[in-house]
């Protein structure tokens, strides 16, 4: 299935802006795929619990996002999530394949259970968009320059080998998203560039995390 480059462009209002009820159920029925390739419906994965976080990065050699994640699992760890209240929890999604997941999983240190949407259709239905731009601002979870994640992504693509076609598309932003129990959306953020991650901050400001609580 072939995802068409969607031509949006996200303000600081419609990033934020939570899809319709029907949208919703249609977006909650698709399937993505787990570490071992098995299909799994996106609503199992955050409608049995109290809160879940859902972060859908970039492709999987993407510089950047693996900044992003490294940042979750130093000041988000499973530990101060589950003490949380409501307790939550924390899963990633990709727009890469499976087999991409174990090197992604080393070398970031996450923790944090990964799935793939290598269609891209749950991307597109929940308004997240295509845009290579950088934006104008570094976010404070990025630990390189503009030249130093470019470099890091060649590098992690370069070492990968054949590998790399399970990246995924490198053009397709991501966001964030928090369900409460039965399913319910309360927050979402979709990424305006290729680094427009929420700041950890903001989402220890929605989860009611005290900052610097680790």
């Amino acid at each position: 299935m072939t995802t068409q480059t969607r031509h949006i462009t996200l303000d600081s209002t419609s990033q934020y802006e939570l899809p319709d009820t029907r949208t919703l159920e249609q977006a909650s029925a698709l399937e993505l795929l787990d570490e071992k390739g098995s299909k799994v419906v996106f609503k199992d994965l955050y409608s049995p619990h109290e809160r879940t976080l859902v972060v859908f990065i970039r492709h999987f050699f993407c510089g950047m996002c693996e900044d992003y994640v490294r940042a979750l699992v130093a000041d988000l760890p499973p530990s101060l999530l589950s003490q949380a209240s409501p307790p939550t929890i924390l899963l990633i999604i990709g727009c890469g394949e499976p087999p991409a997941i174990a090197g992604y999983k080393q070398r970031t240190g996450c923790p944090f259970e990964i799935y793939c949407d290598p269609s891209r259709a749950l991307y597109s239905k929940l308004g997240m968009i295509q845009d290579l731009g950088l934006g104008e601002t570094t976010p404070q979870y990025s630990k390189s320059t503009i030249v130093g994640g470019t470099v890091k992504s060649m590098g992690n693509m370069l070492k990968a080998g054949l590998g790399v076609r399970h990246g995924g598309n490198y053009s397709q932003d991501g966001g964030e998203w928090v369900f409460e129990k039965g399913g319910e959306l309360k927050w979402c953020r979709r990424m305006r560039n290729t680094r427009d991650h929420a700041e950890v901050t903001e989402l220890k400001n929605v989860l009611g995390i005290e900052e610097g609580k680790q």
